[in-house]
């Protein structure tokens, strides 16, 4: 993993369920889309796993930053269309493009567990409990 800076943001991922991520953003990838997060945590949704990525509707309303449609298996993306925070559980090609915001830290098997979180499921995106 790389060196955490002091302008990195940490996130929890709390799925309705009992699996809980935890990520890292890097605010130099989309200075504004992560504030616009971090102002609205802690952030209520519902998660769906479509085509193996986890898509959270933020209710933001951005545009992309940095635009890219190459992924890696932990990437968390803001994907515009939809207004979605996506994690990856695979490399891929988007479907459309996203911008690339941070990383999963947790560890694959965590990951994986993404993969039994049912549609519709309750998810709230916050600041790490010490």
């Amino acid at each position: 993993m790389a060196q955490m800076t002091q302008t990195d943001l940490l996130l929890e991922f709390d799925f309705e369920g009992g699996t809980i991520l935890h990520a890292v953003m890097e605010r130099v990838n989309a200075p504004l889309i992560l504030e616009e997060v971090k102002v609205k945590l802690p952030i209520e949704g519902r998660a769906a796993l479509i085509r193996n990525e986890m898509q959270i509707t933020l209710g933001i309303g951005k545009g992309n930053v940095k635009p890219t449609k190459e992924v890696k298996r932990g990437d968390v993306a803001y994907m515009p269309l939809g207004d979605n925070l996506c994690i990856y559980l695979e490399d891929m090609t988007t479907f459309s493009q996203v911008t690339v915001l941070g990383r999963i830290t947790s560890d694959h098997e965590t990951l994986e567990t993404l993969k039994s979180v049912r549609r519709g499921a309750a998810v709230e995106i916050r600041f790490p409990k010490d």
